[in-house]
């Protein structure tokens, strides 16, 4: 049967210790291991104390400039 998938796989395929799948070991870890949990974005929280005081610093001078005139 011509034109099998398997048919254009080199046989110099060997399973030895230059093969990336060779050492499964507990010691050598897993490639899918899910990562860390990132800090961006930053909690809810944090973001609107950010916000309040941004807030803050623009309204307060202006307003101390409207009282003194």
């Amino acid at each position: 049967m011509a034109g099998r998938w398997d048919d254009d796989v080199p046989e110099d395929d060997e399973f030895g210790p230059d093969s990336p799948d060779y050492d499964l070991s507990e010691a050598r870890g897993y490639g899918w291991e899910p990562e860390p949990p990132s800090r961006w974005p930053p909690p809810q929280w944090l973001m609107v104390a950010i916000s309040l005081l941004l807030v803050a610093a623009l309204v307060v001078p202006a307003l101390l400039l409207l009282l003194r005139s």
